[in-house]
């Protein structure tokens, strides 16, 4: 992929913090990571523009901040909204909002590490897919969440294939407005799927590692204690964060992915 306008800042609507550590946290609903980006424009655009008071607003900002979800995963203080309508996504430290001086050292990385980083989804997905996430989910928050669980684009575009029993060409989507928006929908699962755990245990498909090490693992799905057999869905429904406990509980989900994964493809028929 291009690495021309990172995915983090595209344009249109869309923009991303999940490296700095958005969705870091056991609450990462749109209205606990709303007040947290809140809270770090309030604070950061009122202070004084210096690596001594950005350092200092910093540290209050992390000590008020929640435990993260992940330790091994960062969260910086100096993510928030960048605009008083909370539309947009970005470093508070970054000389082209502090009118030019660099303060990103100030936070939990340095500035070069954060000139540099490019996040994974820019080599595992193609520009085609990511330009469909960015079409399909013109806002900060369900964009940074799709943007950044590949396995969840790739394998939901999967099963749109699979049930075509042809292969799927990104932009044919973008050319028809209902299949963008049945498209959107099924993105959306992201945030909209109901009846998932929100004992802030996992994080879409990971979870932490059963033998006790620091990185998070990919959850498995029990099927000999389910006592079901796997299905096409099983992958998306461990990446919207599911863990069910019951047979039903998992065929429901199947049945939530599968539904509107079908009608992604009857708007693709029309």
């Amino acid at each position: 992929m291009s690495v021309e306008g990172a995915l983090c800042q595209p344009g249109g609507g869309a923009s991303c913090g999940a490296c700095c550590g958005l969705y870091n946290f056991a609450q990462h609903d749109r209205a606990a990571v709303t007040e947290t980006l809140a809270r770090a424009r309030r604070v950061l655009t009122a202070t004084e523009k210096t690596p001594e008071a950005f350092r200092e607003s910093a540290q209050r900002l992390r000590a008020q901040g929640a435990t993260p979800l992940f330790p091994m995963v960062r969260v910086c203080p100096l993510l928030g909204f960048l605009d008083d309508g909370h539309q947009r996504v970005g470093c508070l430290a970054h000389p082209l909002v502090t009118g030019g001086r660099d303060l990103r050292d100030c936070g939990a990385y340095t500035a070069d590490i954060c000139e540099t980083f490019l996040c994974p989804s820019h080599s595992w997905l193609t520009e085609a897919q990511a330009l469909l996430v960015r079409r399909a989910c013109p806002d900060w928050y369900l964009y940074g969440l799709v943007i950044t669980d590949v396995e969840w684009v790739k394998t939901t575009l999967g099963l749109v294939e699979a049930e075509r029993a042809a292969p799927l060409d990104p932009g044919a989507i973008l050319r028809h407005p209902r299949a963008l928006r049945a498209c959107h929908d099924l993105f959306a699962l992201k945030e909209t799927a109901p009846d998932r755990p929100r004992d802030g245990q996992v994080f879409g498909a990971f979870g932490p590692d059963p033998a006790g090490g620091e990185e998070p693992v990919m959850r498995v799905l029990d099927y000999a204690g389910l006592d079901v057999g796997a299905a096409p869905e099983d992958h998306a429904v461990l990446c919207l964060g599911y863990a069910p406990e019951t047979r039903e509980a998992l065929q429901a989900a199947r049945r939530l992915i599968r539904e509107k994964v079908q009608a992604l493809v009857a708007a693709l028929g029309e």
